[in-house]
């Protein structure tokens, strides 16, 4: 996204990137970046929370409002955004299947138009 924002703003076009990645975000040195501390996934808000969203939204806008490359670091706070996290990271709320190297499908119909896909 630096890469893309840096380009476009060469060519005339302003950027802004709203970002949860500080660290990230600073390496790739993009011309305007509004952070939010929040878990990555939730940079335009907090989840089902339509009000929180547009917040976060308007106080991001201000980040064009910069002269020259810099970060916007936005007071919001969601602790209970990281718990998540890291329940989820702890396998107490991820219900996906493990990760595997074999290909896995939806249902057989799936399982088998791709096999005859792959012998033709």
């Amino acid at each position: 996204m630096s890469l893309i924002a840096r380009h476009f703003e060469a060519m005339g076009l302003p950027t802004l990137i709203l970002g949860s990645a500080l660290d990230i975000l600073k390496a790739g040195q993009p011309p305007r970046v509004s952070f939010i501390n929040y878990p990555l996934g939730f940079e335009t808000g907090r989840f089902k929370d339509p009000q929180d969203q547009l917040k976060v939204v308007r106080e991001g806008l201000r980040g064009f409002q910069m002269t020259k490359p810099d970060v916007l670091e936005l007071d919001f706070d969601w602790p209970e955004g990281w718990e998540m996290i890291n329940a989820r990271e702890a396998g107490k709320l991820d219900q996906r299947s493990a990760r595997t190297t074999e290909p896995q499908y939806q249902n057989e119909a799936d399982r088998l138009a791709a096999e005859t896909r792959n012998r033709n």
